[in-house]
């Protein structure tokens, strides 16, 4: 007994040792448990004051969290939208060119394209004006008067080789350091009487109708734009073509904020190039016709072409060019994730 008691004050001692180490474990854990998956970088005031390497890792950081409610909760923690991922339309960063044209870009959604790789981007950027034109399709022998068609939609495009390649290329290094390649779905075919009966309905069903390409940089498609499509006599838009319309994406939560529909203007969407309205296009190929691709008007109408030159005689201002081809450069309106 005499030797349990003389042994007691010892035991205790180990014990608060080990109580000891154990803190001291917890402590220098603890700070590392709290800051997994998270970036060293400090929130800032607005979006242009982040570099594009700080946003880069904050938008690792939101394709981390698992889904879009944590997702838009890491992304306004960084102030760069509200709680439920809504992006303030008024914060822009600008970029400039290697040839020194510089334009602004916006947020435009969190957690919303599919990478690649794998997973989700965490943020996805479109520009917030024009940064030049082109065309979508060029004629064979590059006369703007020329035909030129729209065979295989976006993923065949010239505009598509020329946003991935010669354009991505003039894009400052960091930004495309933190461009991370995503998934578009884009329709493709060419409407035809044997694809289509009387009715304008498609053969087959929406997913036949679409492909999938990876892009680091991409046009809006007109659900991206627009949301969902309705199906719309007038516009000769039927059940199966808006259908298939629906197979090219979600509506961004920039575009649903700002109540963008099809067929309607909006003045969010109305650009001006060199002091003039401008139309710009989308990645969309109309599927009720055999060479077109879906357009914004210079009144913010998002358009699948139908009915065009009505529209420019009652108001000029409209579509000053007047030309409505694949062929005819207009203004470009891209995106890109990080």
């Amino acid at each position: 007994m005499k030797q349990q008691a003389k042994n007691k004050p010892l035991v205790i001692a180990i014990a608060i040792a080990v109580m000891m180490l154990a803190a001291a474990a917890l402590f220098a854990i603890e700070p590392w448990a709290a800051q997994a998956g998270r970036t060293s970088v400090s929130p800032k005031s607005s979006l242009s004051e982040y570099s594009w390497g700080e946003l880069s890792a904050i938008a690792q950081e939101v394709s981390s969290a698992g889904d879009e409610a944590a997702a838009s909760r890491v992304a306004a923690r960084y102030g760069l939208c509200a709680d439920d991922g809504s992006p303030d339309v008024h914060a822009v960063r600008e970029v400039t060119l290697a040839d020194g044209t510089t334009f602004s870009v916006r947020l435009a959604g969190v957690y919303h394209d599919e990478r690649t790789d794998g997973g989700r981007s965490g943020l996805s950027f479109v520009f917030a004006e024009p940064a030049g034109e082109h065309a979508m399709n060029h004629a064979e022998n590059g006369a703007e008067d020329e035909p030129a068609d729209s065979t295989g939609g976006w993923a065949a495009s010239e505009m598509r080789v020329w946003l991935n390649g010669d354009f991505y290329l003039q894009l400052p290094a960091d930004l495309r350091n933190a461009i991370t390649p995503v998934q578009k779905r884009s329709v493709c075919r060419a409407d035809t009487r044997a694809e289509s009966d009387d009715a304008g309905q498609l053969a087959g069903s929406a997913a036949d109708w679409a492909d999938e390409t990876s892009d680091k940089v991409w046009l809006l498609s007109a659900t991206e734009l627009a949301g969902a499509i309705a199906a719309n006599e007038t516009a000769g838009i039927s059940e199966s073509i808006a259908a298939a319309y629906g197979a090219e994406g979600e509506q961004y939560h920039l575009f649903a904020d700002a109540g963008v529909r099809a067929l309607a203007p909006n003045t969010a969407l109305a650009c001006r190039a060199n002091g003039a309205p401008t139309t710009w296009w989308l990645r969309t190929k109309t599927l009720e016709f055999g060479d077109g691709f879906w357009l914004v008007g210079t009144d913010g109408t998002p358009l699948n072409g139908l009915g065009e030159d009505a529209r420019v005689v009652e108001d000029p201002t409209f579509a000053p060019d007047e030309l409505w081809g694949p062929n005819h450069p207009r203004s470009v309106i891209a995106g890109f994730c990080l």
